[in-house]
């Protein structure tokens, strides 16, 4: 699957020289971004239970996210430590999907081996973000910060429906959902006041989030969100194409 994975990494970059072209603090939060949508499709496809056909359209996610991850990565010129957190990610997908269905039971703990190292992953990027957001405008790290908000609420969505990881520490607690889902509505607000060439863009977006925000925010454990994951992955990756302009 590397093997696969390399051969496409050349025609990545090419496609996508625009969104390279974005300052450095911008690529980091890109990286940010897709290390936690390939997490929230990884928790999709890879369901402990055997007797469940997964959706191969989360596999396919799944590995555009590593696609880019990886273009990024070549982009950036990763610092050590941030290429050892992803290579991890890396290993851990890769063993993941070494396993046949019929060993689905173990998928648990490889799980959690990945969330934990893009946890690592995103501290990381963060940290450098940081250092180099004054690069960008306002509204980009509006638009960062929205983006971010919405994919970290998913990621947490899923794992708490995800049973089968127990009270691993990614859990939000339920104060943090609604104080997450509360910063995202007040972050349309005022993206769409500063930015009213993209309201219309923005309100459709909002409307999205808003379609799905309830069962998002759903406390029942076993709650499948699979098909929330195609409605946010877009405004995800959507908002940080427009700050990256």
């Amino acid at each position: 699957m590397r093997a696969l994975q390399g051969g496409c990494l050349s025609l990545w970059l090419l496609a996508s020289s625009t969104l390279w072209a974005a300052a450095p603090a911008q690529q980091y939060q890109q990286l940010r971004s897709q290390a936690t949508l390939l997490a929230v499709n990884a928790l999709l496809y890879f369901d402990a239970d055997p007797r469940l056909q997964p959706d191969a359209r989360h596999l396919t996610s799944l590995r555009e996210a590593q696609q880019r991850l990886d273009a990024l990565a070549v982009e950036l010129d990763l610092s050590a430590d941030m290429g050892d957190s992803l290579a991890s990610l890396n290993a851990w997908l890769d063993d993941l999907q070494a396993l046949r269905r019929d060993e689905a039971p173990r998928y648990p703990q490889l799980l959690i081996g990945l969330l934990d190292s893009r946890a690592q992953l995103d501290r990381q990027a963060a940290a450098t973000y940081q250092q180099g957001q004054d690069q960008l405008s306002p509204a980009a790290r509006l638009l960062n910060r929205q983006s971010l908000d919405i994919a970290s609420l998913l990621l947490h969505a899923q794992a708490r429906s995800a049973r089968v990881l127990g009270d691993h520490s990614l859990a939000f607690a339920e104060a943090e959902f609604v104080a997450r889902d509360r910063a995202i509505e007040q972050g349309f607000a005022e993206l769409i006041s500063i930015l009213p060439e993209q309201a219309d863009r923005l309100h459709k977006q909002r409307l999205a989030y808003r379609f799905v925000r309830k069962r998002l925010l759903d406390r029942d454990p076993g709650k499948v969100i699979g098909g929330l994951e195609r409605y946010l992955a877009g405004i995800v990756v959507a908002l940080d194409a427009l700050a990256a302009r």
